[in-house]
């Protein structure tokens, strides 16, 4: 053991060295970000659906740096307002859109809507809605949703494995849009959203609420099919149009046990 003290006493100052020669880190800002409160369309529904969540992250581009800066949820997990921490970009106008994934400029959004989706409480609703913001004090920012959600609402009884939705024009896929007038433009876009809804069951007593994130616009014929858990199939196609506005609950509700079976129960 003797013997290899000496070389550990010269080890030590090298490894000091180098740690005192590294670059230091970037500094990093603190912005705060808030939800613009959401409306729907009756009493069904809440301000208080929507709220940040663990992991959650925003990317932040400026008037001199079109390279996104990353920001991840420092604090507010559970709340519409939070604190996201980052390496602030040189500038003095900024732009946030949420996802970290999504492009924002200010003046168009490029992002992404999923094909295939999970069934989650309405708190968790954000993991897929695209917003974004702009201001130029990062201390103070607010995001406004450029989506809407259907709210499917359903009572009666069984147990489902899925629902399908088809729209029958483009609702999930890459996406580009104007955010001087909401226009959506899909990019190899699918008319369809399947939802894996984990077994959930149904309740006569009480209505269990879906939520699908949808572009802005007008549906008309969306067609939405069931698959329970027994390989039950039923289909019901809406007999109004749907009309989907950025921000807003959009509340449809049905009664499963008289929605009608399709042929594929045969």
């Amino acid at each position: 053991m003797k013997r290899f003290l000496p070389l550990l006493l010269v080890l030590v100052p090298l490894l000091s060295c180098n740690k005192e020669s590294a670059a230091p880190s970037p500094e990093k800002d603190i912005a705060f970000v808030s939800i613009r409160p959401f409306e729907t369309r009756s009493q069904i529904g809440t301000n208080t659906l929507t709220a940040w969540s663990k992991g959650d992250a925003i990317a932040i581009v400026s008037d001199l740096e079109d390279t996104p800066s990353v920001f991840t949820l420092r604090s507010g997990a559970g709340y519409s307002s939070a604190s996201f921490e980052g390496v602030k970009p040189e500038g003095n106008l900024y732009v946030a859109c949420y996802p970290s994934t999504a492009r924002c400029n200010g003046i168009t959004y490029r992002g992404l809507l999923d094909t295939k989706v999970t069934h989650t409480m309405p708190s968790q609703t954000l993991g897929a809605l695209p917003m974004w913001g702009r201001g130029g004090d990062l201390s103070s920012m607010t995001l406004s949703p450029i989506c809407g959600i259907f709210q499917l609402n359903l009572t009666g009884t069984g147990k489902l494995s899925s629902i399908l939705l088809d729209a029958g024009r483009p609702v999930s896929g890459e996406y580009l849009c104007s955010l001087s007038d909401g226009l959506f433009a899909m990019i190899n876009g699918s008319d369809i959203v399947l939802m894996d809804v984990k077994g959930t069951e149904l309740s006569t007593f009480r209505e269990t609420p879906f939520y699908f994130i949808l572009p802005p616009g007008e549906y008309e014929g969306l067609r939405l099919t069931f698959t329970a858990e027994d390989g039950t199939v039923k289909e019901q196609v809406l007999e109004e149009m749907l009309v989907i506005e950025a921000g807003l609950f959009t509340p449809v509700g049905f009664d499963y046990d008289e929605i009608e079976l399709t042929d594929d129960n045969d």
